[in-house]
Formats: C-alpha cells, sequence, structure tokens
C-alpha cells in the first residue's frame, strides 16, 4: 500500500478544498449573518412600534 499522494491527486484535493469547499462554507456562513441581522431588525422595529403604540395611548 503506497501512503503518498500522486502528484495529481494531492492538486486535485487542493482545487476541491480550496475552490469549492471554503467559499461554500464562507458563502453559508455569510448567509448566516445576513439572515440574524434581518431578524434581529425586524424584532427591533417591532419593540420600536411596540413602544410607539405605548407611548400614543399613555398621552391619552
Amino acid at each position: 500500500m503506497v501512503l503518498g499522494l500522486t502528484a495529481f491527486s494531492s492538486t486535485f484535493g487542493l482545487v476541491i478544498i480550496f475552490f469549492v469547499v471554503f467559499p461554500a462554507l464562507a458563502q453559508g456562513l455569510i448567509a448566516l449573518a445576513i439572515g440574524q441581522a434581518a431578524a434581529e431588525r425586524a424584532e427591533n422595529q417591532a419593540y420600536a412600534a411596540r413602544l410607539k403604540t405605548d407611548d400614543d395611548d399613555e398621552v391619552l
């Protein structure tokens, strides 16, 4: 059994890692961050709307 890799298999493995796996992982993490930011923004807007309606009720 040969323990070493051929030049082609090592190059092919590195191409798969650096041009497929890492970009896909980075894109997934960026999408997750965007989704979390959008959800937090929606929560903040809902909170601000609740505060605004609560303030309107107190004035009356």
